[in-house]
């Protein structure tokens, strides 16, 4: 059996995001660049894939407010780490927002994962959530329904490769999980938009961490934040430009 390996890739930037929507209560008109991340897993000749990246161009604009700057056409993304789409197997999603689940047309080979109750959620949001899941918007299906017959809709915590486990952690949305992967270098947890920045997870004041501007339930989000807590050596966030700066986490 391999150690897992852990490449990060950058599906995009938002070039000017507030970063109050990554940080409850603080830093209101401070804009930031900020890096769609998505993780490539690779263990025992198996590539998997967490997070896919948003959608580019007129639609993240026009239903949005957000404009995406993609230096590389999302295979070429792929490439650079070694990969072609059709060599990935699994894609992990985080949550299904729209920017975390867009270019699936270029994975005809994956099977795609997702937590029931993120599923459940994602079908009927509350109406302040509906944009960002694309749900019940005039012209606009959500990315993730195209391949809504390779979709494998798993419970709670479970164990998608020898080393890799998918993790239950609601907070950013109802069925938000993460990826635990045991590496030579301890346990990283990719934790995506429950803790977008490291500074997120770092706190602030009486804060042991912050909590994104986005969210259901705090009470549950706090939970699984100790969870994280118990669970992790590394945290790998969602959208924090610094985890480029390494090209392999292991």
């Amino acid at each position: 059996m391999s150690t897992p390996r852990i490449v990060p890739l950058n599906f995009g930037d938002f070039p000017g995001i507030e970063k109050s929507v990554f940080t409850l209560a603080h830093n209101q008109g401070v804009k930031m660049s900020a890096p769609c991340l998505g993780y490539l897993i690779q263990v025992d000749g198996r590539n998997i894939l967490v997070d896919t990246g948003p959608s580019t161009g007129e639609s993240s604009i026009k239903y949005h407010n957000y404009e995406i700057k993609r230096p590389k056409e999302w295979p070429e993304i792929l490439s650079e780490a070694g990969v072609t789409p059709p060599m990935i197997d699994t894609v992990v999603f985080t949550h299904l927002h729209w920017d975390h689940c867009y270019n699936l047309e270029y994975l005809s080979e994956a099977a795609f994962l997702v937590q029931r109750e993120e599923l459940r959620y994602a079908i009927a949001p509350l109406p302040p959530h509906r944009v960002s899941y694309e749900m019940g918007i005039p012209g606009l299906i959500p990315s993730w329904l195209r391949v809504v017959d390779r979709l494998r809709v798993i419970d709670g915590d479970t164990e998608i490769a020898p080393g890799v486990q998918a993790v239950h952690l609601p907070g950013h949305t109802p069925g938000f999980q993460g990826v635990a992967v045991k590496t030579s270098g301890g346990t990283y947890l990719i934790v995506g938009d429950n803790v977008a920045l490291y500074e997120t997870w770092a706190g602030r004041g009486i804060q042991r961490h912050l909590v994104s501007g986005i969210y259901v339930n705090l009470e549950e989000y706090f939970r699984s934040l100790a969870k994280m807590e118990r669970i992790a050596d590394h945290i790998l966030p969602g959208h924090d430009p610094s985890v480029l700066q390494l090209p392999v986490y292991e």
